[in-house]
């Protein structure tokens, strides 16, 4: 085999093998979500939301809300509101909490000195994880004590419906271009049949390394 035969031949061998790698090489872009919401309700159609930092940009950064007092008359008494969400360098995370709290929803009536939710999410090229938690202090339901075991999505039946403490909700998934991961935490989850439906401190974080996809 003459030297030009042989060094065309280890030419096209070489092409052939960097096909691969270089397809292997290429990087998804990173997309983010969260968002903190220190209150919501949906009472017999109507709809508030407090201390709401916003849904996150799908390129990251941060946002944050505050509020040193709200009062809704007939529905919620809160203070010492603060909510916060950011995401960057395939990580997010999302923090909500609030003092003082008082919500009086369709003869339900709960009370508690501070509620807080944390949610963490990292993949893209991190390894896909989530972690989230929350904090219920002094937890009172129509006068009762209720004991808060730390164990997610605890329940509390009432006759009218349902109390969730530490909700949450995750997903975590892989691939070869990237890692996906979502986190959702609300520390307190009042649904009243058909007629209420309101969530104290809700954190929200997710990273996104997958084509398409935004958590």
């Amino acid at each position: 085999m003459s030297q030009r035969s042989l060094g065309l031949k280890f030419l096209a061998a070489a092409l052939f093998t960097a096909v691969p790698a270089i397809a292997g090489s290429i990087v998804i872009p990173c997309s983010y979500a969260g968002e903190a919401v220190v209150a919501s309700a949906n009472v017999l159609g109507l709809r508030v939301a407090l201390s709401d930092t916003g849904a996150l940009p799908s390129t990251g950064g941060s946002l944050s809300a505050q509020l040193l007092n709200a009062n809704l008359p007939g529905l919620l008494n809160l203070q010492l509101l603060d909510a916060n969400t950011a995401g960057a360098s395939g990580k997010a995370s999302s923090q909500a909490s609030v003092a003082n709290v008082s919500v009086s929803a369709a003869g339900v009536y709960i009370t508690a000195s501070v509620i807080s939710s944390n949610a963490n999410a990292q993949g893209c090229a991190n390894a896909a994880s989530v972690s989230g938690s929350s904090t219920i202090a002094n937890l009172t339901v129509n006068g009762l004590a209720v004991t808060v075991t730390g164990a997610p999505n605890q329940v509390v039946p009432l006759l009218v419906g349902s109390l969730i403490i530490n909700e949450q909700v995750s997903s975590v998934s892989s691939s070869n271009t990237g890692n996906s991961a979502d986190m959702l935490v609300n520390a307190l989850h009042l649904k009243v049949l058909s007629l209420a439906d309101v969530v104290i401190s809700s954190s929200h974080a997710g990273v996104c390394g997958v084509a398409g996809c935004r958590p």
